[in-house]
């Protein structure tokens, strides 16, 4: 089973003098950063790809209040640009022109037809000995406030299954399962252009309050409460000493 994380927030920023959160993109490589993610998960991880270095990285909350004491950071453009608290420079950088058929049909369930470029990933197989599993993630992006009516970045949680080649998007939004994103769930507070959708899953905007900001983004989706976990039944195949094998299991994968 591959696991694949894309995350794509088109505009980023930079690290200010207030107390937010670290971000290392140099001291862990893509395995410990996958070992990271799997910390007292009881499972085996192979073939991991990362889009960059520069844009997936290891961050910190440095004692501040970001919801997540730490973690893997998968931004577009430059990941250690969302270090420290919010300043409002240095937002948009960019790594690459790549895109993903993933990502454009997320984005196109938006009701956009543009391209998406800077493409950001974290990607590896893994193999687990339990029986459940649980991620705290969020999704922050730049787009809030004064592009949140027009533009809609996007995020995907993708589960393969390796044999059937099907994809499920585990980054969807509880009890209605679409994709999370700026025009699926914003709150019209900071832009009265467009009405409110999903204003309960917003959970923060720093644009208005820098000086309390953990995050150098301008907003950011996590309220704390725990999304609906889901079952998911899984065959993995592997040749061992030229001897073909199999590894069947169901586990439980807990979104928070």
């Amino acid at each position: 089973m591959k696991k694949i994380f894309y995350f794509i927030a088109i505009c980023n920023i930079y690290i200010c003098n207030s107390q937010g959160i670290i971000v290392d993109d140099s001291v862990f490589s893509s395995e410990l950063l996958v070992d990271l993610l799997l910390t007292n998960s009881c499972a085996t991880s192979s073939n991991i790809n990362i889009s960059s270095n520069e844009s997936v990285a290891y961050f910190n909350s440095n004692d501040s209040s970001f919801p997540i004491d730490e973690g893997i950071i998968i931004r577009s453009g430059i990941a250690r640009n969302s270090q420290g608290s919010y300043t409002g420079n240095n937002l948009s950088s960019q790594l690459n022109s790549n895109s993903d058929v993933d990502l454009e049909d997320i984005s196109n369930q938006t009701g956009q037809s543009v391209n998406i470029t800077d493409t950001a990933f974290l990607e590896f197989d893994f193999i687990p000995y339990s029986s459940n599993f649980s991620f705290d993630f969020l999704f922050a992006s730049n787009e809030y406030g004064q592009w949140q009516c027009g533009f809609s970045d996007v995020f995907a949680f993708i589960l393969t299954d390796l044999t059937t080649g099907i994809k499920t998007n585990l980054g969807v939004i509880p009890n209605n399962n679409s994709p999370i994103s700026v025009k699926n769930i914003r709150d019209n507070q900071y832009n009265l252009s467009c009405n409110s959708v999903n204003k309960n899953l917003f959970s923060t905007y720093n644009v208005n309050n820098p000086s309390n900001s953990s995050l150098n983004m301008k907003g950011y989706n996590s309220n704390g409460d725990k999304l609906p976990s889901s079952d998911y039944w899984f065959l993995v195949k592997y040749n061992k000493n030229n001897v073909l094998r199999e590894f069947r299991a169901n586990f439980s994968l807990l979104r928070r």
